[in-house]
């Protein structure tokens, strides 16, 4: 299987002012498969992976940052 779709996903991800949401049967695996992805290359560095509180069906992939939305 081809990364090119969870890749897309993450740089998604990046050009959202916030991030992206991805519903998905297993979110926790989704996550296990972005993780090394994240580490290929330093421009996903920003990039958090967070099991939605209000949907566990839901994976957030959101920039890290400050409270005000900006970059530390």
């Amino acid at each position: 299987m081809s990364d090119l779709p969870l890749l897309q996903l993450l740089y998604d991800a990046l050009h959202s002012p916030l991030g992206v949401c991805v519903t998905t049967n297993d979110p926790e695996r989704l996550r296990q498969k972005l993780y090394p992805l994240r580490k290929t290359d330093g421009i996903f560095a920003p990039l958090a992976f967070l099991i939605s509180p209000l949907n566990p069906q839901d994976l957030w992939i959101v920039k890290k940052g400050t409270s005000d939305g900006q970059e530390p």
